[in-house]
């Protein structure tokens, strides 16, 4: 029975109508409180860690820290853990509201943001401990995972590096259709960057002990509840694993933690929890800015230019290239076609193995992935794979030895990044261009070509290799970020004035005469690279992450690149440093 009140609590007891709740909850992003709900909020905040219910629910996300990470029920678990974190607050002060961070809006220059004065949640650690001294949570002391005070310590000292602007995030929920594409996502992209920006207890599986846990993860259910509505009717039952490794999954698995709860009672927090969100203006903001550049591009997609909208063939995922659409079509389709490879059977070794040997251009690395791909999908014995295997090993060194010696002639420089597609060039060029460095200042005597190749085809192609680690990662990333949208973005005139001074309306700042501000401040600056150890401690792919941060960078120069553009995470920021200043 106690379990059963327990469950009711998170869950809600709520009247439905027509299989949704009457009234829901608002939950309003925390700096549009009144400084007295504001001040009800942190009360009712340390009201929780005196009784004992932050250490439970720390405990419980450390207890449960490998089955909630890395996996589909990332955003599922976490849904229900800020409810179970809701439902203590409100036993603690019965109606107290709950609010979330929208930290997009922060993206420019985190640090400057109001959520670290004083008057909100305090600001960095002090001290060789660096526990926290100012602000409503000043000298808390916490009991997991031992007797400690709460610590920050922002990763770039005084400063927090950039998150996830609102564009970003626009475009990652415009461009998944699958619950675990989102999920992926969120996960091996934007979440990261704000635990890691503020850090202390909040890169630890403790994360918890922090009040900005719960604010961060209340933004990243708005991320997951705001997808959900562009779909309704299908998104809100909506579970699967799209983009994640290993067994499928179901909802009605049980949340981990939660073993009176399947997943499938988180989906809908509408005829569940019964609470909804109160937008900040961002999502508003980037979808007024969209719709501009869509009826400029002559393109009306839904709220993303149709030359965003990833390129699929039958079979293929939504967001797999061109290139590798042909290879991602089930074992018993009919025939695939591979540009200027001809017709590959797809249970046909020996036409593969032909192809791979002289049936394919060889300055096409685009599709050496597809044949990569094509190979990896044969049907046959083991015998004709490895024979397949083994003439596409021969055709892609052939490939690097071309590219190589024509880059080793005079007057024309090793430029291996521009064969391949652009995501994985960064890579390839650095590890070419330092093999070549080497041996042509001759730090590694008596080393010949045929050893230099040897090493770089080995580091690039070989199984643990650059290219194959990519590759595994880029099956998953496109399916997060629009392809062709930076394009898009390039034929994009401008933005009007009267749009600029709309974005500022919408997000309730004073407006900036935007051309006497820095160009430097009218950037939307880079994401973050976060450390191997934090992808590696959350069963992360950091192969993912770094194409996923390549993908951003490329969309977040496409946007900085029209003129008159301003980024709602930079109207955010330059409405609070030069507002209301002549």
């Amino acid at each position: 029975m106690v379990k059963r009140i327990f469950l009711l609590s998170i869950l809600g007891v709520v009247a439905l109508v027509n299989g949704q709740c009457a009234n829901p909850t608002p939950r309003p992003e925390i700096r549009s409180m009144s400084p007295n709900d504001r001040l009800r909020f942190f009360k009712a905040l340390d009201g929780i860690r005196t009784n004992g219910e932050l250490d439970r629910l720390s405990k419980l996300h450390v207890d449960n820290a490998d089955t909630i990470h890395g996996h589909p029920v990332f955003l599922a678990f976490h849904r229900v853990f800020v409810n179970d974190f809701a439902a203590a607050l409100q036993r603690v002060d019965p109606g107290v509201p709950v609010p979330y961070w929208d930290w997009s809006l922060d993206a420019s220059n985190p640090i400057t943001s109001d959520v670290f004065t004083s008057s909100y949640c305090g600001g960095n650690g002090a001290g060789a401990n660096g526990c926290v001294a100012n602000g409503p949570f000043a000298n808390w002391q916490l009991n997991v995972d031992s007797k400690h005070c709460l610590q920050r310590k922002f990763n770039q000292g005084d400063s927090i590096a950039p998150f996830w602007p609102p564009e970003a995030l626009l475009s990652m929920q415009n461009t998944c259709s699958q619950y675990g594409a989102l999920s992926s996502g969120i996960e091996n992209g934007c979440h990261g960057a704000v635990h890691l920006g503020i850090s202390g207890d909040m890169s630890t599986m403790f994360a918890p002990n922090d009040p900005f846990f719960f604010l961060h993860h209340g933004m990243v259910d708005k991320l997951w509840y705001d997808w959900q509505l562009m779909q309704p009717n299908s998104r809100f039952q909506m579970y699967d694993s799209v983009n994640y490794d290993g067994p499928s999954v179901s909802a009605d698995d049980t949340i981990p933690g939660y073993p009176n709860m399947r997943v499938k009672d988180s989906l809908d927090p509408r005829a569940g929890a019964c609470y909804v969100y109160i937008d900040s203006g961002s999502g508003a903001a980037a979808k007024l800015l969209m719709q501009e550049i869509n009826r400029q591009s002559g393109q009306q997609t839904g709220g993303m230019p149709s030359s965003a909208t990833p390129l699929t063939a039958p079979g293929a995922t939504a967001g797999t290239p061109a290139a590798l659409a042909a290879a991602a079509s089930p074992p018993n389709s009919p025939m695939t076609q591979f540009p200027g490879a001809g017709p590959l059977p797809p249970s046909d070794v020996a036409t593969a193995a032909s192809a791979a040997v002289n049936g394919m251009p060889s300055e096409s690395a685009a599709q050496l992935d597809a044949l990569t791909s094509h190979v990896s999908r044969l049907s046959g014995n083991s015998d004709d794979r490895a024979e397949a295997s083994a003439a596409l090993h021969n055709q892609q060194v052939g490939f690097l030895k071309d590219v190589i010696l024509n880059g080793m002639q005079p007057n024309h420089g090793l430029d291996i990044a521009s064969a391949f597609p652009s995501r994985n060039g960064r890579f390839l060029h650095r590890h070419a261009n330092a093999l070549m460095r080497r041996a042509q200042q001759e730090e590694t005597p008596g080393l010949g070509l045929d050893d230099i190749l040897s090493g770089l085809t080995t580091g690039l192609l070989g199984s643990d290799g650059v290219v194959n680690h990519l590759l595994q990662g880029l099956g998953h990333v496109v399916e997060v970020l629009p392809q062709g949208l930076t394009e898009t973005l390039k034929a994009v005139g401008g933005i009007a004035e009267t749009v600029t001074n709309d974005v500022f309306d919408i997000l309730k700042l004073p407006k900036v005469d935007m051309s006497k501000v820095p160009e430097k401040e009218r950037q939307i600056p880079y994401v973050a690279e976060l450390p191997d150890w934090w992808y590696k401690n959350n069963n992360l792919n950091a192969t993912y992450a770094a194409q996923l941060r390549s993908q951003i960078h490329n969309i977040i120069d496409g946007f900085n690149g029209i003129p008159g553009y301003v980024s709602p995470a930079v109207a955010h920021y330059v409405a609070k440093k030069y507002g209301g200043k002549e």
